[in-house]
């Protein structure tokens, strides 16, 4: 029982919509988190964030959102409110966002850009685990949005074979055997488990420009 507590996130991320009536933003979400189904409005002027200022990299995240969707809930959810991000300490080196704040304790994700010399050099999000089919699908879309926002040469393919390389849908036996990392196109992505008693109770997700 307690394996199966632990792997309830990769199940629900691989398992096909409830036949159950949905909303209309549970719809959206689950249209837009199976990757084979996004389709980025070119219409939209949008580049990638990762290497950009601060400013920049919360406008081009904003354009992205809405270039995926028109369904006002859906965006506002998934958009930064820049009057809402906060710098860690004085030495702004980390801004730190919490989507979902409003609408549920157990449904808060979290955006750290890590800054230096006012370009961000990496994000770090973190997703809980929840039993939620909703949340789960929020989870992918936010990790697909943070693979484009960090290289827009990718297509929706390539994406998708990102999560694949990072371990994301892989059956394994113990939560600290989940997750990996890899790189392309100059970027370094990786996901970790995070462990509290034997059980995965989150995922912290990095997209970084190497050192060196």
């Amino acid at each position: 029982m307690k394996k199966t507590k632990t792997l309830t996130l990769l199940f629900l991320l691989t398992i096909a919509c409830s036949t159950q009536e949905s909303t209309q933003e549970e719809q959206e979400i689950e249209q837009i988190e199976n990757n084979e189904q996004i389709e980025i409005d070119t219409s939209i002027s949008w580049t990638k964030g990762i290497g950009k200022s601060p400013e920049e990299f919360i406008s081009n995240w904003n354009k992205l959102i809405n270039s995926i969707s028109n369904d006002d809930e859906t965006i506002l959810f998934f958009s930064i409110n820049p009057e809402n991000v906060n710098w860690v300490s004085d030495a702004r080196q980390t801004l730190v966002y919490q989507f979902g704040k409003s609408t549920s304790k157990e449904n808060i994700f979290v955006l750290n850009l890590n800054v230096d010399n006012n370009s961000v050099r990496s994000l770090e999000f973190f997703a809980p685990t929840s039993n939620d089919e909703i949340t789960s699908q929020q989870t992918k879309l936010f990790f697909l949005m943070i693979i484009s926002i960090s290289d827009d040469e990718l297509n929706k393919d390539e994406r998708e074979s990102i999560l694949v390389e990072l371990g994301l849908y892989e059956d394994v036996g113990e939560p600290d055997e989940y997750g990996g990392n890899t790189l392309k196109n100059q970027i370094e992505y990786e996901i970790e488990p995070i462990i509290v008693n034997n059980l995965l109770v989150g995922i912290n997700f990095y997209s970084r420009i190497p050192f060196g």
